[in-house]
């Protein structure tokens, strides 16, 4: 018996000296050049005719059709209708992935490079840090900035006590948690990694943010109308209380010229402060995780045993935003990095799905985001009018 396990020890050993012998950096544990790169050109190719990438003269684009129907059914509210439908560099090339990959299928030879979407988007998510400055929402005031604050950290909170309520599946819960609280749907891909989730519940419950917020565009000009909302405040309401940046602004215009102007006024308080809602939905599953580590209901971030480093490089570039100390041209340099890296990545999330995925959460995500979306609503006019009638607002 002795003799068979230093046998095999002596084996082992002998295949672990090769590899160590062979193995020439931390890079060796990736997939060989030539397998990969099937998966990588069906990637850029989505990625190129999704978008008008930096460096990329192409016009025949996913962009530019949606750009030229825009001008075809015209603004709404001052706004495009697809921008309300919040196509972008993120979007599009998911979109367009998830049309090809469910009428023609995936090759086999195409998921090894599709695989690499697990290295891309923590590193897309690095790069976004210079884009968040908190010092541009100073001008702002005390008042709006901490309504802005509140309301995400309210809305991410109510979201996550929702669905915990309704049975969801916590990490659908979280992404929804994440792109309402932030009003951007870009945070529930950029929760992704971190919460790890199921790319069906990813674009679901994107869905179900973009959903609602078509609805509230409608409902929060006529609330605000109702209680005697000032049109400069209606502005602040609509960009903390609505959606995405173009849906918010539908629902300013819809109360006046002014309450269109302020929103973009004070949609910068909002979108300053957007990783400070991503980062605390995964803190709170995380510590959630480390509290029920062998409860099988407890799914967000299993797998995650130590903070990441990489969301460690975020907070710290971040930081550095924060102090300025990205000058504006790298600013703008790395977010046409951003742009590549995600138009990538969401073609390898689209083509890895299928409508079936999507479809599989249900309606109790919308349900979840349509609650506490009114929620924050009601919540958001009420401390609105309350700062007015107390005299915290200058007229």
């Amino acid at each position: 018996m002795n003799s068979i396990v230093s046998t095999y020890k002596t084996n082992q050993g002998g295949v672990a000296s090769a590899y160590d012998r062979s193995r020439r950096s931390i890079l060796s544990s990736l997939y060989s050049y030539k397998t990969v790169l099937p998966g990588l050109l069906a990637m850029l190719l989505i990625a190129v005719f999704a978008n008008n990438l930096p460096g990329v003269p192409n016009p025949f684009t996913l962009e530019n059709l949606f750009f030229w129907l825009d001008g075809v059914v015209g603004p709404l509210n001052h706004q495009p209708l697809f921008q309300i439908l919040n196509s972008n560099f993120v979007w599009n090339p998911l979109l367009l992935g998830l049309i090809i990959g469910n009428l023609f299928g995936v090759p086999d030879i195409w998921k090894r490079g599709l695989s690499y979407i697990h290295m891309l988007m923590p590193l897309g998510i690095i790069m976004l840090a210079p884009h968040f400055m908190i010092f541009h929402a100073s001008k702002l005031g005390i008042a709006p900035i901490l309504i802005c604050t509140l309301a995400l950290f309210a809305t991410a909170t109510i979201t996550l006590v929702l669905a915990k309520y309704l049975k969801l599946d916590d990490r659908h819960g979280s992404i929804i948690a994440g792109g309402l609280a932030t009003g951007d749907p870009h945070a529930c891909v950029i929760l992704m990694p971190l919460i790890k989730a199921k790319g069906g519940q990813v674009v679901n419950g994107a869905i179900c943010v973009i959903a609602w917020g078509l609805v509230a565009m409608f409902l929060l000009p006529i609330l605000g109308e109702m209680i005697g909302i000032p049109a400069k405040y209606l502005g602040l309401a609509a960009a903390t209380g609505v959606g995405n940046g173009h849906q918010a602004l539908f629902a300013a215009y819809s109360g006046g010229y002014e309450a269109g102007r302020y929103a973009m006024y004070f949609d910068v308080g909002r979108h300053v402060i957007m990783p400070a809602g991503f980062l605390y939905v995964f803190t709170v599953m995380f510590i959630r995780k480390l509290k029920f580590r062998n409860d099988p209901e407890v799914m967000a971030t299993r797998g995650i045993k130590t903070f990441p480093i990489w969301l460690g490089v975020f907070i710290f570039c971040w930081i550095l935003a924060c102090l300025h100390l990205f000058k504006e041209p790298a600013h703008h340099m790395i977010f046409n990095m951003v742009k590549w890296d995600f138009s990538l990545a969401a073609s390898a999330l689209g083509l890895s799905l299928s409508f079936k995925d999507i479809a599989a959460p249900g309606l109790k995500g919308f349900l979840v985001t349509a609650i506490a979306g009114s929620l924050r609503i009601v919540l958001v006019l009420a401390a609105i009018l309350l700062c007015v009638k107390a005299g915290w607002f200058p007229a």
